[in-house]
Order: C-alpha cells, then structure tokens, then sequence
C-alpha cells in the first residue's frame, strides 16, 4: 500500500474519532468520565510516590496513555461501529475495473461483480429486430474517462467520469427522414394491394419492414449521435470490496438516454411513424421505483348514472378489450355515487353495493402493463418498525388506487417477496399469494415450498415481483377453494370485516372490502368466498381485515371503515398510471 493510501486511511481514522466523540449517548459518555477518572487516579498514584515502590515514571505514563487510548476506542466503536477499515483495494481502481467491464462487449456481464446491486444494463426483446439493433448499437458506443482524482470520506468514495454513449433520441430524426423517403419510392414502384389494406391504411408488415431497413441505415454509423456526459461514481465499501452504486444518471446514460429502456424500440417507432399509423407508447415503471407518475386529477371523476361507467368502458378498448367488466348496472347499490379515474393506462371503477345480503365497496382495475400493480412497504425498506396510514402510504406513491396488503409487520409468520427479493420464508401453515411479472396472482400452499432455497427458485422460475401472506385463497381457477376451519389468521369461521384481492385474465383486477352498514352484518370467510364467486372472479385471496380492510382512492378511504378510523399499517397494495406527467394531458 502507498504512503498516500496511509495517510488517507490515517485521516479518515482521526476524522471519525473526533466526529463521532461527540455523538456518544449517555452511558458511553460516563463510561468515557469513568476512564479519564481511572487515568487521572494512575497519574497520581505514578507521581505522588503513595504507592512506596519506585516506578519508572516515563514508560508508566506511556503505557498508561496507551491502555486508555485502547479502551477508549472500544468504548467509541460499541457506540457508532466500525471506525476503520483497510480496502484490499483502491476505490479508484475499482471503479476502473467496472467502467472497463461497461465499455468491453465481452466482459460486460463482470461489471456486476463491482455492482452494490444487479439492475443496470437495459435489455431488449431478441424477437424484436429493430430493438436489437438500438441494443447492439447502444452497446458498442460506449466509451469513458476518469476526471480528476477519487475522493474518499470513510466508507464512500466518489469518482468524476465521462462517459460516451450512443444517444437513442438523437437518431430518430433522421430515421424519420429516411423511412418516408423509403416509403414514397416503395408506394410509387408497388401495386396499391401491396401497400395499403381495404381501408386505405398501411399494411402493418409494409411500416415494419420500412422501418426496420431506415433504422439500419441511420445507425450504419452511430457515431454522430454519441453524447458525452459527466457523471459521479459513488462507491461503497461493502464486505471487504468496493462496490458501485449506480444512480439514476448513469442507468439513464447507458440505457441511451431513453428513460423507458427496454421500451426504447416501441416508443421511438410511434414517433418515427407518427400519423402513418397509430402505435401506441409502451409505459412500463422500474421495478425499484417507489412511486408512479403523477395522475392528472382532472381525469377523476363521480356519477351517479351507471350508463356512464358502461360508456367509459367504450371509450377505452385498448385497455377493456374483451375482458367482461365487474361492474353491472344492475347491481343493488347502496349509494347513487360512482367513482372513476381513466387514461390510457388505467381505469378504475369504484362503487358500493349489497351482495348476497352484505355491504361491499368494489374497485375495478384495468392496467395496461403489469408494472402498474405495485406493493408499497413503509420506509420502502422490509422490517422498518415505521407505520403510516394507508391513506398517506397512498399519496407517497401517487397511487390512483390502493388497498390494504397484508400487514407483515404485526405477525412473526409470513413469506414476504418485494422487488423480486425474498425477504423472509416463515410461511407455517399459511397460503401465499404471488405477482408475478405479467401481473397474474398465483397461489403456492401450506407445505409446497420446503424452505428458503425451493422459495428462491420458486420465484426465480415464476418472475414473482412480489407476495402477500395473509390467505386464505378463496378461489383459485375459478374454483371455490376451502381451507382448513383451523387456518391461522382471519378468524375464519367468525364474522368480521373482510377484504380481498381477486383477478379476471391479464391486467384485470376487483378490489373488495366488505363491512358492516346500511343493515347488513359482517361476514365469515365462506361468505366473502361466496361473494367473490358470484363475480365470476379467476383467482381471489383474502387479506387482512377488521379495522385494516380499506379502498383508497385520491387518498381518501372509500369503504366504511372500522370505528371509522384508520389504522396505522406497513403495507399497502397500489395501481399507478403509467403516463409521465408531463404527458398526461
């Protein structure tokens, strides 16, 4: 190690020594007061002579300043952790081996070795031409420098680079250019039946084939739309390594500057395309994102003619398609008022009715993109002991709607997935539900997954975003599905207030909450099961209920709540548009 590396290590040892004397709570600061008496006493009995031995003064004084010197740190270090450590290697080169891993095609997949997590690069779908070549090429432009020298405080450092990429947004003007060019001279040498369909619009095979060959001809030679950006390393030093952690700035950067990564391919074709032919933007939301997009609040509405929801529905195929709707106006509602949001991404119904004999408030949710279904846990950190109202939960995540999950914190049992990442395999005898990457709910049973390793390679093989672990399922393929009358949670053969999450087909979703009101009692779990069949739901799981069961909208709670106040809780579930909002007009 160089002498400069000493001294560095030398003064990120005294810095931490001086700052973090004075943070010490009360029992280390007496502890310390305890020490400096034992020191001052030893000085004393070292050159007042009481002891009536001779005492070599000097070596006696040195060693007692060493010994408190020692305990001293050990009284800091039990206070605020480890003051030292000593890197097997320099921040600096570290971050040299990752920028050299991002730049090289064949040694790529090594940069996650200096990586603090596993979400970098984006990808592209490989049945996706055109996305193949923006991702190949994307690939190949990448280039770098280091600015200046690393800095170091303690366990971070921070390194200044600039980095060439291939700016995605940069071409698409002149693949504009280049596809209509390519499309006159094609109208003009074909017949009309080749080129256009009965209703005088492209063939949808004619605009891919053009586009494709303008995208290869634009990017024969990227170079001209490299950027070069300054952006900051920040490193940590983790089990004996120093890791990266990547920001937003250089995900963003190595994803050519096109926020939607993977989506990159699509949404630069409905601007290349333009009035040619309507292809809708693919929206997606990271999967680490804590928060949606705003949603335009002008895009809420009430209503208490239920023709109105059936015509809202019409004014949304992309997103109905063929799904049948919950939502019948033939239904018993208890209140005239209809709550609504909808844009091209989201649609959501709500409303309150007496089914079989019971009062329940239904959310109906239609999603464009599975990444729109979201868990929310308090802090967005797994175990912090900090609990909010759903409602507020709610508004931190720009939710358009939510309900209550499964309140992991209140109970030792449970199996909690989020983010991909398991977090805790305690399942007991309890059902699991599952989301996985399309959005579906899936179900594993009590005894299915033997431990935490066959839980890992469960949701590694399903794609499962996230899971809940109340239960019990209540319909599983349409079928009613009955538990054991012992199941450990919900009280399931009393009468309480009840909530539930059930699914019909892809990205089509009833949220329910069932309470008591306008005559109607609570209910047992084999009539809330009862309800959700009279629905005609795929899949339905029970969550947790009594005072927690609640249906979230603009943040305000809509089902008639338990002693009508909330509850404090560390979870929600949520649905976010997918619309930036500075597009969401």
């Amino acid at each position: 190690m160089t002498s400069d590396s000493f001294g560095t290590i030398a003064k990120s040892i005294f810095h931490s020594l001086g700052e973090n004397s004075l943070k010490l709570d009360r029992a280390h600061s007496l502890a310390v007061v305890f020490l400096l008496s034992v020191v001052f006493l030893s000085f004393v009995l070292i050159y007042s002579g009481v002891t009536g031995k001779r005492i070599r003064k000097i070596p006696a004084t040195f060693a007692v300043l060493f010994s408190a010197g020692i305990i001293y740190i050990c009284i800091l270090a039990s206070s605020v952790g480890t003051l030292v450590f000593l890197p097997s290697d320099t921040p600096k080169h570290a971050a040299e081996l990752f920028m050299n891993a991002c730049v090289s095609s064949d040694e790529r997949t090594t940069s996650y070795m200096y990586l603090s997590d596993d979400v970098l690069f984006p990808a592209a779908d490989e049945n996706d031409e055109v996305g193949m070549i923006y991702q190949n090429a994307l690939k190949d432009s990448y280039s770098y420098e280091m600015v200046g020298e690393c800095e170091l405080s303690g366990t971070t450092a921070t390194q200044q680079i600039r980095l060439n990429s291939l700016d995605l947004n940069r071409p698409v003007p002149d693949i504009f250019d280049t596809l209509h060019e390519d499309l006159a001279v094609l109208v003009e040498n074909s017949k009309k039946s080749d080129i256009y369909d009965s209703e005088e619009n492209y063939r949808p095979e004619v605009l891919e084939k053009v586009y494709k060959d303008a995208a290869e001809k634009v990017l024969a030679d990227p170079s001209k739309y490299y950027s070069s950006t300054e952006l900051t390393l920040t490193l940590n030093y983790i089990d004996g390594e120093w890791k990266v952690v990547p920001d937003n700035r250089l995900k963003l950067a190595l994803a050519g500057f096109v926020p939607s990564g993977i989506s990159a391919s699509n949404n630069i074709k409905s601007e290349v395309l333009g009035e040619l032919t309507y292809i809708p933007k693919v929206y997606t939301i990271a999967e680490n994102a804590v928060a949606g997009p705003k949603p335009n609040t002008e895009k809420y509405g009430t209503t208490e003619d239920p023709n109105d929801i059936l015509a809202l529905f019409d004014e949304y195929p992309r997103l109905i398609g063929d799904k049948e709707p919950f939502f019948s106006p033939e239904s018993e509602f208890v209140k005239k008022e209809i709550q609504y949001y909808a844009d091209d991404t989201i649609l959501v119904v709500t409303w309150k009715e007496k089914c079989l004999g019971h009062f329940c408030t239904f959310s109906e949710v239609y999603v464009a993109d599975p990444s729109q279904f979201r868990r929310k846990l308090s802090a967005d950190t797994f175990g912090s002991s900090i609990q909010k109202f759903a409602s507020e939960l709610s508004k931190e995540t720009n939710a358009v709607v939510a309900m209550n999950g499964d309140f992991y914190r209140f109970r030792g049992e449970g199996m909690t997935v989020y983010q991909k990442k398991l977090y805790r395999f305690n399942p007991y005898k309890l059902e699991v539900c599952h989301i996985d990457g399309s959005g579906n709910l899936k179900f594993t049973y009590s005894g299915e997954l033997k431990n935490a390793e066959a839980a890992e390679q469960y949701i590694k093989d399903n794609d499962i975003n996230f899971s809940v672990c109340f239960g019990p399922v209540l319909v599983d393929n349409y079928e009613p599905h009955i538990s054991d009358s012992n199941y450990l949670l919900g009280q399931v053969n009393e009468r309480y207030s009840r909530s539930a999450l059930s699914q019909r087909g892809s990205c089509h979703y009833l949220l329910t909450a069932l309470n008591h009101g306008y005559g109607c009692p609570t209910a047992t779990l084999d009539e809330l099961r009862n309800i959700m069949m009279s629905k005609n739901v795929e899949n339905s799981y029970t969550l947790d209920g009594g005072q927690t069961g609640e249906i979230i909208m603009q943040h305000k709670v809509l089902n008639q709540i338990d002693f009508d106040t909330e509850r404090t809780v560390s979870d929600i579930l949520y649905f976010v548009t997918a619309i930036p909002e500075d597009e969401n007009d």
